[in-house]
């Protein structure tokens, strides 16, 4: 399966919030559950995954990496996952991101890399960080099959974000 928004199914199933074996503790993911909700998924037709670095405190991607990349030919599915630059540090530790999904998700590419809530001032550490250009270096070397941004605000706002950013691949609004 090569992604592209042509292909791309319009209904996706998150992993902002998966099942807990202790509610008090976000990174207890119930992996039986998980499995048969991706089971039941991908049965149904499903074939997007979207994740994110911090979802569940990191232990969505590795979760999910379980559940459906150990388990289901790499091949029958497409992974989202995103970067949240603006809350981290340095550029360095923003870019490395990038290989502790892939490792967290065990695989080597990833299909599609968003840039995680840009709009307004959070836009400037993806500027600072060089994550435009970071990110056409992963797609040209086949770590990201294709990239673009998530934001949570409207039309007018991506319209802009994208005009000043370097033909990105894919844009969700939320």
């Amino acid at each position: 399966m090569r992604p592209d928004l042509e292909s791309t199914p319009k209904l996706g199933f998150g992993c902002m919030r998966l099942p807990l074996l202790d509610p008090a503790d976000q990174q207890s993911i119930d992996l039986a559950q998980l499995e048969q909700m991706v089971d039941a998924f991908l049965e149904g037709g499903g074939t997007y995954f979207d994740t994110a670095f911090v979802y569940h405190e990191g232990a969505s991607e590795k979760a999910l990496g379980q559940a459906l990349v150990a388990r289901h030919p790499r091949e029958s599915f497409t992974i989202a996952t995103k970067c949240l630059a603006w809350a981290i540090g340095s550029a360095e530790e923003a870019k490395s991101n990038l290989g502790t999904s892939l490792e967290r998700l065990g695989t080597d590419y990833i299909d599609f890399y968003l840039l995680h809530n840009v709009g307004g001032p959070r836009t400037a550490k993806f500027d600072e960080y060089g994550m435009w250009d970071f990110v056409r270096e992963q797609k040209a070397a086949g770590r990201i099959r294709n990239w673009g941004f998530s934001m949570h605000d409207g039309p007018r706002r991506s319209t802009r974000c994208s005009r000043r950013t370097p033909t990105p691949t894919s844009c969700s609004c939320r």
